[in-house]
């Protein structure tokens, strides 16, 4: 077996593993989203949306991008995993104290002070979350996939029981804050325990310079990343009411819950395997093109399916006091397909060590934002996702045309590829556009369309692949039939 063909093994291993553990996270997660969406209101979740957008400029402290650093280092020793614990640990402690003693100043561009308490509690998430990051980063280096999704699963099946509790009681938005305290809490203990590495104090200034190297850039850059992601929500506090807030969040906030959970799949698989190949130049070619393939499938087929049924999916996840929000949904559910693409140069960018590089385009992400935003408010919260996603497919072809031109690969192959990858929309968008404007908006018209959007994607994917493509049709296609003659075999 060749080099090349054991860094794909390593990446469909992970992927599988990753996929087993994120599909039942995912089921619980949408599970715990209904019932909480029924529990509590709307303004609940703009209470908890304005918080956490107003922390995420001291969260850029706690995610300090020293984890990633241990992924891409390609070896480590005792001495630069203690040295990134205690900088980690520094950079934890600091986040969660400015946040606290800044609590009082925050809480004014919030609300009231009523919200002081929540926003104190919440600044302890900060440091817990700082040490979580360097254990999971060493469980990834080990590709031990699943034990960390195994983890986020008892985590989330604690933390949910816990929130429903709360919020039948009628805590209101604590409920939610209580579960996302308890969930990195939980995270910490678990995940501590089972990397297996007991840490120790360290100040080696010449190592900190060495995770500097790569991290600094990567937490300036982080920093970005999370005032861009959420930029609409910050803007929001002050443009509308929290009422509107909570009624822009929650959808948003089920659709990027799935979308992140394929993103990170991707993520935790392919960056590893993508350091250690960071100089082989051909691999790294070949990496790319088949990422933003099957990405770019994977991410259309979530568009179509959340834009087919979002009646259905609202219905079902958010309640029949959500339907208002439809319009909205649709938009997000196209939103989902650049965010994903998105995150794939993300990875890449990464993964070469171009952290710097990555910090600038996060700058230009934030301005675009919001300037995009800043003149769609002004029709409403539709669009002001209309203008958030035309952030992301600007952001999202300047990562395309920068890894291109640094990995000196071919612009018509790439062009060639994403061309292929959304060849399954010439058949969907029809049919979409006719379920739309002929099938009604109640119960038995949403079950129909999910029937047919259903019948559609096994007539491409399962009986006439190469209408997908031919790529899709030599590659996954056989793959995937076998899988299935395997399951019907154990079955009887």
């Amino acid at each position: 077996m060749t080099k090349n063909q054991s860094n794909t093994n390593k990446v469909i291993k992970g992927v599988s593993s990753q996929t087993l553990v994120t599909l039942f996270l995912g089921i619980l997660e949408i599970v715990s989203f209904s019932i909480m969406s029924r529990l509590l209101t709307q303004e609940d979740f703009g209470y908890y949306a304005a918080i956490i957008a107003v922390s995420v400029v001291f969260s850029a402290l706690s995610d300090s991008g020293i984890g990633s650093a241990l992924i891409q280092r390609k070896e480590i020793d005792k001495e630069f995993i203690n040295n990134a614990f205690t900088l980690s640990l520094l950079f934890g402690l600091l986040a969660s104290i400015l946040l606290c003693s800044f609590s009082g100043l925050l809480v004014k561009y919030i609300a009231d002070e009523t919200m002081r308490i929540p926003l104190m509690l919440f600044s302890l998430t900060l440091l817990f979350s700082s040490i979580t990051s360097i254990n999971i980063s060493l469980m990834y280096r080990k590709l031990q996939f699943f034990k960390v999704g195994l983890i986020r699963l008892i985590s989330l099946i604690i933390t949910t029981m816990i929130a429903v509790i709360l919020a039948l009681k009628g805590f209101g938005f604590y409920a939610i804050l209580t579960k996302a305290i308890l969930s990195i809490i939980i995270t910490f203990i678990l995940t501590y325990f089972a990397s297996g590495v007991k840490y120790r104090l360290a100040f080696n200034f010449s190592v900190y310079k060495k995770i500097f190297g790569f991290s600094g850039w990567l937490m300036a850059s982080s920093f970005f990343r999370l005032l861009s992601d959420q930029i609409d929500r910050l803007l929001m506090t002050k443009l509308f009411s929290l009422n509107t807030l909570g009624l822009y969040t929650r959808p948003k906030e089920f659709i990027t819950q799935i979308s992140e959970k394929f993103c990170s799949i991707f993520d935790s698989a392919l960056f590893p395997v993508l350091s250690s190949i960071q100089d082989e130049n051909e691999k790294l070619k070949s990496s790319y093109l088949y990422a933003i393939y099957y990405m770019n499938i994977i991410g259309l087929l979530l568009s179509f399916a959340l834009l087919f049924n979002s009646e259905l999916i609202i219905r079902i996840f958010l309640g029949e006091n959500w339907m208002n929000v439809n319009s909205l949904f649709q938009v997000l559910s196209i939103s989902s397909l650049f965010l994903m693409n998105g995150r794939i140069g993300d990875i890449f960018l990464r993964s070469l060590a171009f952290t710097k590089q990555q910090f600038y385009l996060r700058i230009g992400q934030l301005i675009i934002s919001i300037i995009f935003i800043t003149i769609g408010y002004r029709w409403g919260i539709i669009s002001v996702a209309i203008s958030t996603m035309l952030a992301y497919v600007v952001l999202m072809l300047v990562k395309m045309f920068y890894i291109i031109f640094k990995i000196k690969l071919s612009f018509y192959k790439v062009v060639f590829t994403l061309i292929n990858s959304f060849k399954m929309s010439i058949y969907i968008i029809p049919i979409y556009i006719i379920c739309y404007f002929f099938i009604p908006n109640n119960i038995s018209g949403n079950l129909l369309k999910l029937g047919i959007f259903i019948t559609v994607i096994v007539f491409l994917f399962l009986l006439y692949p190469s209408l997908i493509g031919t790529k899709y049709k030599e590659e996954a296609h056989s793959k995937i039939i076998s899988i299935i003659k395997q399951k019907l075999l154990n079955n009887k």
